[in-house]
C-alpha cells in the first residue's frame, strides 16, 4: 500500500525530523474536520489541538489548503486499503459501501474533491483499482473501462450519501444498498454483453 505521507509533494514545507509529530497534527484535524467541518479546521486550533505551537505547525503544513489536501489523500488510501483485497468488482463495490458505513468522514473527504481530481488527472488508487479488476473480469485494457467505473463510482456515491444524509431505517438501508449492488452488477453484466460501450 503507499504511504499517504507522500502527498506531502503537493504544498507542505520540507519535511522535519519529527514524523509522529506531523501524524498528531493530521488525527488532530481530522478529528476536528469531523466534528465541526472545515470553518473549525483554522491552524492555531489545529497546532493547539496537536500539541504543538503554530509556527512549527506553518514549518510543515503552508496553509489550511495543505492540511485538508494531505486529510483527502489520507482518506483515498484509507479506502483503497479497505477493497484492495476483492477479487471481483463487484466485491469491490460492496466494501466501498461498507467503508462508507463504517467512515463517513471519510465520505466527506474523498466526495469534495474527487471531481476536481479527477479532472486533473490525478491518481486515484480505489478508481484505478476498480479498472483493473473490471479488465480482469471482462478483457481488455483497464482504461477501455473507465465509463464503466465512472457508472458505478456515481451509484456507489449516490447510495452512499442517500445512507448518510437522514437517520434512515435499518430495513430500508438493506434495500436501498441491495438495489445499488444489484445495479452495479446489471451494469457489469451489460459490458460483458457487449450492450455497454467500453470505450474512455
Amino acid at each position: 500500500m503507499p504511504d499517504w505521507k507522500t502527498a506531502s509533494w503537493v504544498c507542505c514545507m520540507p519535511r522535519k525530523p519529527d514524523a509522529r509529530l506531523e501524524d498528531r497534527i493530521l488525527d488532530a484535524a481530522y478529528r476536528m474536520w469531523s466534528k465541526r467541518g472545515e470553518r473549525a479546521l483554522t491552524m492555531r486550533a489545529v497546532a493547539r489541538a496537536s500539541g504543538t505551537t503554530t509556527p512549527t505547525l506553518y514549518e510543515r503544513f503552508s496553509n489550511k489548503g495543505c492540511l485538508l489536501a494531505l486529510l483527502r489523500r489520507r482518506a483515498r488510501l484509507k479506502l483503497f486499503a479497505a477493497i484492495q483485497s476483492s477479487r471481483t468488482p463487484t466485491q469491490a463495490c460492496r466494501r466501498v459501501l461498507d467503508f462508507f458505513g463504517s467512515h463517513p468522514n471519510d465520505l466527506g473527504l474523498i466526495s469534495e474533491d474527487w471531481a476536481i481530481a479527477f479532472a486533473r488527472r490525478e491518481h486515484i488508487p480505489s478508481f484505478e483499482f476498480l479498472k483493473r479488476r473490471l479488465a480482469m473480469q471482462l478483457g481488455g485494457e483497464p482504461d477501455q473501462h473507465t465509463r464503466l467505473a465512472l457508472a458505478l463510482v456515481a451509484l456507489l456515491h449516490g447510495t452512499a450519501t442517500l445512507l448518510h444524509s437522514v437517520d434512515i431505517h435499518k430495513k430500508l438501508a438493506r434495500d436501498f444498498r441491495h438495489a445499488c449492488i444489484s445495479a452495479c452488477e446489471a451494469l457489469i453484466h451489460d459490458a460483458r454483453s457487449g450492450r455497454l460501450s467500453h470505450r474512455p
